[in-house]
Formats: structure tokens, C-alpha cells, sequence
């Protein structure tokens, strides 16, 4: 990675992420990290059957992201994305880079609710970890739904249990303390000791867990931050997601005790819900372009349509059929 700009005031963010067959999903996710003070994204997608990748030429051409065809190496779509990634410009210089998908909100608690007001208070900082909150299915059936985060509500209890660990994503400051990203957290190129590793609250991660640490227990630093993690979202969107793939692997299925892990609906959190509107302004604002605008849309249909079918197909009813079973035997 390169050294630090050395750019002073409010922090220049990248976010790198990589996509497959999520077109239903992007605006809602850009346009919130947008209103969140994200000021560039480097996308990329490999092997999309849907809408995705015509959403994001689109957003490419309006200026909005930067959207690459990912070549995928043996190391699978998603790490292969991240190699890349360090050849973009916009990564080179970028004040803070952050990699996170399109399943993931980031909710800021504090400062002035944007994610560089957040990271401008963690000045001491070199990595800044935002851990995962998940929120489950809650009943919802079919992918025409609002926005991800309105319509998903109920998430696993803030309070974690004794001992319990919970993963993170992370945003770190490019000033040459990391050799490379990685899914959950970059990779040192200095000694532990040399870097300060931070959760969302200040709290500091302990040194001796710094070189492969990907999750936290006890403390999550949810009163300044926390990621919400919307893994299943509705139930033909999941089983659209069944068909689609692991993000991180070539060969991994998704199987019923995937859903029954982050199935969580044991508290309510509308925080998020209830403070979407500047997103969704954002939204309505690029949805001007009649060729996003029209794409966009497909999207929605393809969606739609897709997760019908899957879940009236045999493979489908196959898959539903199991996991009721295993909720019975959990």
C-alpha cells in the first residue's frame, strides 16, 4: 500500500467491494455509503446473469463508482477482487480504505453520523474495525420489499453472551503499516507493536492478536458504530443467493444451518430504518438517468421472478423442506 497523503481535515474514504448478481440491492448500498461521507468505490463483477453489471456501468459512467470485470485467480472471486484492488488509483489515494459487501450497512452512532467524522475522532488510529450486528429474515417472503435495512428490523441481541465472538470488517488508514486488504481486515507490513488497532468506540485491540485476528469478544464498540450484517435478507432472495455462490469460494454451498445461524430476530433496531431518507434521496436523485433508471427496474423483476422460481422448484422446496427439519432438530 502506499504512504500516507498526508491530506489534513475530513478523511478521504474508499470502499472496495465485489458483486454477483446483486442488481436489486446496489443503489440502496451505494447511496447509503454515499450519505455515510464514502466519497469513491471500486466495484468489482464477475460472471453476473442479472442486471448488476449494466447498473454499474451505468454508475461508472455518471462518475458515481469505479467498476471493473474481476479476473478470478484460483484464490476465488472475492480475494482475487482485493489483489486488483491494489492497483486501482482511487485505493492508491485514498486517506482510508475500507472493504465491505453489499449485505452490509454500516449504522454510525456518533459524531456527525458520517464515516469520516467517525474516523476523524480515531485520529491515533491505524485500522478501525466495525463489527457485525446481524439481522434475520423476520418472516419476510418475497424480494419485493423496500430498501434492505427498512425492511429488516430484528437482529440479534446487542448484548453479546459471555465469551461470545462476533466478526468484523475493517477500514484502515493508508500509511504504509499494511502490506494488503483482505476480507475482513488488511494484512500487517510493521510489527504489531507499531500499529494502533482500533473497534468503532476507541477501544483498542490488544497487540498479541493484531497479525490474524478477524473477530472481538466481550466489547463490539456498537455505542459509535456497529455493521449490520443482512446475510439472508428475504427468503427468495436468499434462495437467490443459494444459487448464486459463495462470494469467498468456488465450491462452498450454502446449506439450512447457513440460514438458521443468521436468522436472528431477537431484538428490534429501526435506528438505521428510521434514518434512511437521506439515501434514499440520493437515490431518487441518480435514478434521473433514464438508462440506470431502466436497468435498475430489470433488476427488480429479474429478482422478483428468479426467487419465484427457485422456490417452486424441486431443488427449492428440497432446501425449505430441510431447513424446517433442522430448525425441528435444532
Amino acid at each position: 500500500m502506499t504512504q500516507d497523503t498526508g491530506r489534513s481535515g475530513t478523511p478521504n474514504v474508499v470502499v472496495v467491494t465485489t458483486m454477483k448478481d446483486e442488481g436489486a440491492y446496489i443503489l440502496d448500498w451505494i447511496c447509503h455509503y454515499k450519505s455515510i461521507g464514502v466519497s469513491d468505490f471500486v466495484v468489482f463483477t464477475n460472471d453476473c446473469s442479472d442486471p448488476t453489471d449494466h447498473i454499474l456501468r451505468c454508475l461508472h459512467r455518471m462518475g458515481v463508482v469505479e467498476h471493473r470485470f474481476n479476473r478470478v485467480m484460483r484464490r476465488g472471486p472475492h480475494k482475487s477482487a482485493l489483489m486488483w484492488a491494489e492497483y486501482e488509483p482511487k485505493v492508491a489515494g485514498a486517506d482510508w480504505v475500507l472493504v465491505v459487501d453489499v449485505d452490509e450497512f454500516l449504522q454510525i452512532n456518533t459524531a456527525d453520523g458520517t464515516l469520516p467524522g467517525l474516523l476523524a475522532e480515531r485520529q491515533d488510529a491505524d485500522a478501525v474495525s466495525f463489527v457485525w450486528r446481524i439481522f434475520g429474515n423476520a418472516g419476510v417472503g418475497t424480494a419485493d420489499h423496500p430498501a434492505v435495512p427498512q425492511a429488516f428490523v430484528r437482529a440479534e441481541p446487542e448484548e453479546g453472551q459471555a465469551d461470545e465472538h462476533r466478526f468484523f470488517k475493517t477500514a484502515f488508514r493508508n500509511n504504509g503499516k499494511f502490506e494488503r486488504m483482505g476480507v475482513h481486515r488488511p494484512f500487517l507490513a510493521v510489527a504489531p507493536e507499531d500499529v494502533n488497532w482500533q473497534l468503532a468506540d476507541g477501544t483498542r485491540l490488544p497487540q498479541n492478536e493484531l497479525e490474524g485476528v478477524l473477530y472481538v469478544r466481550g466489547s463490539y464498540g456498537y455505542s459509535a458504530a456497529q455493521l449490520n450484517h443482512y446475510a439472508l435478507r428475504s427468503r427468495d432472495g436468499f434462495l437467490n443467493k443459494k444459487a448464486r455462490g459463495r462470494a469467498n469460494h468456488f465450491t462452498a454451498s450454502i446449506e439450512p444451518g447457513y440460514w438458521h445461524k443468521f436468522d436472528r430476530n431477537e431484538e428490534e433496531d429501526r435506528r438505521l430504518a428510521d434514518n434512511f431518507a437521506a439515501a434514499l434521496e440520493i437515490k431518487e436523485d441518480l435514478l434521473r438517468d433514464a438508462s440506470l433508471r431502466e436497468y435498475h427496474e430489470m433488476a427488480q423483476i429479474w429478482h422478483r421472478r428468479r426467487g419465484r422460481k427457485a422456490r417452486i422448484s424441486d431443488e427449492g422446496q428440497a432446501f425449505l423442506k430441510a431447513m424446517e427439519e433442522s430448525r425441528k432438530n435444532a
